[in-house]
């Protein structure tokens, strides 16, 4: 059997568009009823995609659920960090940075109304004893970094990021640190999610400049 890779990425627009909709209709179903409820001849209904389409494009049904989960873990910090990075071009000094707090409280909210923590967490717990999963999270996890790395060596080119701290430690902790708001949404009595904000927001400013 031909193994795919974790999410596939055609070409064509047509092919994405059909990738699209058989994570929409996969996702849709995982939430509904977990890994039990997605059944190939269903996915194809709700999708309006060949059950030989999703075969081809994921290889089987495990392959389905994993490029599901893969998707959901890295698409919608893929895309917040993309927003930083094109925030944070235009932020030259420490002190244009702290000018931008409020900005940066929403952009918080933004990131956690897109996807709960609990979903990344729970995502990573499903690989536990699934091998092929847990490589792609790797992966993916890998190219995150990566990404905010990019950004954070930008900050670090201009002076505005803390002398003597590593660009790629600081992205690890950062990622870290978004990951983490699931510790305090598990407490019977949670902060709320401002106080959760200036908390992160005070640790945050603690990698640059003053």
């Amino acid at each position: 059997m031909v193994i795919k890779r974790a999410t596939p990425n055609p070409v064509q627009n047509r092919a994405r568009e059909t990738v699209d909709a058989v994570i929409q209709a996969t996702n849709d179903a995982l939430k509904i009823g977990g890994e039990s409820a997605v059944r190939i001849q269903e996915i194809s209904a709700v999708s309006k995609v060949s059950v030989g389409s999703i075969y081809h494009h994921f290889g089987d049904r495990n392959g389905l659920i994993r490029a599901t989960y893969v998707h959901n873990f890295s698409s919608a910090i893929t895309d917040d960090i993309a927003r930083a990075k094109r925030w944070w071009q235009n932020i030259h000094n420490a002190s244009e940075l702290a000018s931008h707090r409020e900005e940066m409280e929403d952009f918080l909210n933004s990131h956690f109304s897109h996807q709960s923590p609990f979903e990344r967490v729970a995502i990573i717990g499903n690989s536990v004893g699934r091998q092929q999963l847990r490589d792609s999270l790797a992966e993916v996890q890998h190219q995150l970094t990566d990404q905010l790395t990019e950004v954070m060596q930008m900050l670090h080119d201009r002076g505005i990021l803390r002398a003597g701290l590593a660009p790629r430690a600081v992205s690890v902790m950062i990622l870290g640190m978004l990951l983490g708001r699931v510790v305090g949404m598990l407490d019977n009595d949670p902060v709320s999610d401002h106080e959760w904000n200036q908390a992160m927001l005070a640790a945050f400013g603690g990698f640059f400049q003053n």
